[in-house]
């Protein structure tokens, strides 16, 4: 009897020791995959776009240069790696297995793995910025189908009234009823 009792317990106790060594292995990952210096670096490709768009368009480099500052201050007053870090833990211990959670560290912590947790945050940007720069092309046409749809949805749904235009129709909540 005693012996069934132990097994029972293992039973019940075996998928919260698995939580735990996938916390543990995630905990690990994030540590390689992810330093406050890497976060940073994040920031700072995810804000590179919009200062390089703003130069673009003729601001003062001088504002620019002050609004680059002030970024880089309020990340540093706002984001908290202690803080930050449990939440991505849970994350991708929540996501992934104990196995692929080892099979990633292991990769991870390899010559090539570290250059891409160097690299991936700029990588990303890039990615984007391309991809995003096929529709940014495309945004008139799209614009014109979301005007074609509301005035389409207006014609069906009178009681929909118009609001303001701003450039193109725009749809307003129904007005009550009187009943």
């Amino acid at each position: 009897m005693k012996t069934a009792r132990f097994l029972l317990l293992v039973l019940l106790a075996a998928p919260l020791c698995r939580a735990d060594e996938g916390t543990d292995l995630a905990d690990k990952l994030v540590s390689v995959m992810y330093t406050p210096d890497m976060m940073n670096d994040a920031f700072e490709a995810g804000l590179k776009p919009s200062l390089d768009q703003m130069r673009a368009q003729g601001a003062p480099a001088d504002l620019v240069d002050s609004i680059h500052d002030m970024a880089r201050g309020f990340f540093k007053e706002y984001f908290k790696w202690d803080e930050a870090k449990p939440k991505i833990v849970k994350i991708y211990a929540e996501s992934f297995t104990a196995g692929e959670l080892g099979d990633m560290l292991n990769f991870m912590q390899t010559p090539v793995g570290q250059k891409m947790a160097r690299k991936n945050p700029a990588l990303y940007q890039q990615s984007m910025a391309g991809s995003m720069g096929q529709l940014q092309s495309a945004m008139p046409e799209f614009q014109q189908r979301v005007r074609n749809l509301i005035g389409e949805y207006q014609k069906s749904h009178p009681q929909a009234a118009p609001a303001p235009s701003t450039g193109g129709p725009t749809i307003t909540a129904p007005k009550p009823s009187s009943n």
